[in-house]
This record gives structure tokens, sequence and C-alpha cells, in this order.
């Protein structure tokens, strides 16, 4: 079905006045067969046909390029059945003028030999109208089409620019506090200096370039959840006890990117981050071909449960909504002294 639309798209663009010129010529070609069908009386149908065919293709044209463009799209709707009505009555008028101006020509050439059919004024006219109704329809038709063509295109870039923002964001108190802890553990001359500044190294690289993607492997979204995490969990020491678990094959596992990196850095700067000291977190991962259970539990105090999520999770539900629209499964649950979320990922 796309293929003939892209078909007759690409006809319309090219040869717009090549289909008009066989549109009009069928119309000629139609309403001569039928109202000379019955004495035979072709010739001077055609001729009769074509003297009004004029008025009808301007009539037409004028509805379709000015009135409907100028004022129908526009939604000046009280103007344009005023000119439209006007449009209309000209159109009669002239056609009026026309056939009566060819039956006084055709009068030598024995009209009453021909068909009543094809003699009768207002059922010609009324005929030739139809097709003024016609292509007014198909132009109209055509613009819907478009139209939704073009609302659709506008959604579709508007998502990926949603996501796009959505998947680049990390927090910029991480990046300071991780620039902060560096400087400290280089003016120390700690030894763990080269492992955070390659965990940040190797952490950033994914964000500007798997988020670009809809889909990285599980595998290495885990393997960046260990660098932030590592990068993390420089400011807290002992204060913080972290239970990671992972089942299954994360590697033949998909996942939107910066996923679990949102749940993460939400349950640190929510949860762990307002907890003085004995803070904790579990994170339980559990993979195969058809779905990814996450759970992601973490410690906090009674003032998180006046927050319900932070910027994090509202961007993660608004990632799941895009990519996993009805396959996904979103749980939370929290109380004075912990905040967990459950997320199911169903095979995309």
């Amino acid at each position: 079905m796309n293929r003939l639309g892209n078909w007759i798209e690409h006809l319309f663009a090219h040869q717009r006045w090549t289909i008009h010129a066989i549109f009009w010529l069928m119309v000629l070609v139609l309403y001569s067969v039928f109202f000379g069908l019955q004495n035979n009386t072709y010739l001077q149908t055609f001729f009769f046909v074509g003297l009004l065919m004029p008025i009808t293709i301007g009539t037409t044209y004028f509805l379709n390029y000015f009135l409907i463009p100028r004022y129908l799209m526009k939604e000046r709707y009280g103007y344009f059945l005023l000119y439209f009505s006007y449009t209309l009555l000209a159109s009669l008028y002239l056609e009026m003028v026309v056939a009566m101006a060819t039956f006084i020509i055709m009068a030598k050439l024995q009209i009453s030999n021909m068909s009543p059919d094809s003699i009768n004024v207002f059922f010609l006219l009324a005929s030739l109208l139809m097709v003024v109704f016609l292509a007014v329809s198909i132009k109209m038709l055509l613009h819907w089409r478009k139209s939704r063509e073009d609302y659709q295109k506008l959604m579709l870039e508007k998502v990926q620019a949603e996501l796009k923002f959505l998947k680049i964001q990390l927090n910029p108190h991480f990046l300071f506090n991780t620039l902060n802890n560096l400087y400290y553990l280089a003016s120390e001359k700690s030894e763990e200096t080269p492992r955070a500044i390659l965990a940040l190294s190797e952490l950033l690289d994914y964000v500007l370039q798997k988020s670009k993607t809809d889909f990285v492997s599980l595998e290495e979204e885990l393997k960046q959840i260990h660098n932030f995490i590592a990068l993390e969990s420089l400011r807290y020491e002992d204060r913080l006890t972290i239970k990671f678990e992972i089942e299954g094959t994360p590697s033949e596992a998909k996942i939107t990117p910066m996923l679990l990196i949102t749940l993460v850095e939400n349950a640190f700067k929510h949860g762990v981050m307002n907890v003085a000291a004995d803070a904790w977190m579990v994170i339980q991962i559990k993979s195969d071909k058809q779905k990814i259970d996450i759970a992601i539990h973490n410690s906090t105090r009674k003032t998180r449960a006046e927050n319900k999520s932070g910027i994090g999770l509202i961007n993660l539900k608004s990632q799941l909504d895009h990519l996993y629209k009805n396959r996904h499964v979103l749980n939370i649950q929290q109380d004075d002294h912990s905040f967990g979320v459950n997320i199911v990922l169903h095979e995309v």
C-alpha cells in the first residue's frame, strides 16, 4: 500500500499536467458517449460538451487553486461559502449562455434528431458540475493525505528530538562532583586516579556515542553502570553498601541506552545522597531473549517519599513510552526508609 502511495505521489509530482489532461479528456469522452449513445449523435454531443468544458475546467481550477487555499484552508469559512456560491452561479450562467448559443447553431444540424438526454440543458449542466465537485474532492483528499504525512513526519521528528534530549542527559552535578573527586585524588597522588579518569572517559564516550542509537546490548549498559557507580562511590567511602546481582545473558539482550544509568543516577541523587550513614543500594538484573527484569532499591529518608520522582524518572517514563510502548511494566515502591523501581522490558 505504501509502495502504491509513493508511486502515485511520484506520478503527481512529475507528470501533473499530463494527468490533468488525461482526466479532462476522459470526462469529455465519457459525457460524449453517455449523452450521444441513444441516437448515435456522438459528434454533436462531443461538440456541445467540448464548448462547456472550458467553463467547467476554469471553475475547477479556480476552486482548487484559489478559493480553497486562500479561504477554506485558512479557516475563513464564511468567505469561502460566499465566494463558492458566487463561483457556481457565475459558472451556471456562463454555461447557460453557451448552451443557448449552441442550440441556435445546432438547429441547422438537425437538433431534433438528437437524444432528449443530450439536449437536456439542466441535466447536462448538473452532470458537468458533478465533475467540478469530483475534482475538488480529489484535491481535498490529496491535501488531507499530505497534511497527515506532514503531521506524522513532524511528530516523528518531535519524538526523535525528545529521545535525543532524554538520552544525553547526565546530571551536571555528577560531573562536577566527579571532577572534584578526581582533583582530590590527583592532589593526594592516589593510585585510584588513573582508573577513575578512565572510567569517566569511557562513560562520557558512551553518553556521546551510544545515546545516538535506539538500542544497545545490555552488556554495554552494565559496563557503564559499573563505571558510574565507581565514580559516584568515590565520595562515600565506607558509608555506602552496593549489592549487584546479574542473571541471564546480558550480551544477547537489548536495551535503550542510558536507561539503567538514569535509574542508578536517580537512586544516588534522591536516595543515597540524603542518607547520612549506612546508605545501601541493591541492583538486580535478570535477562533473556524475551525480556529484561530490572529492580533497583535504595535507602532513603522520609523526605524522599514526599517527592515521588525526580527529573530522571520523568525522563525515564518518557523513554519507556516512546521505545517500549505497550511492552513494558513500571512499578515504583516507597516507604519512609526505602525507594524501589521495578521494570520489565519485553522483547523489542
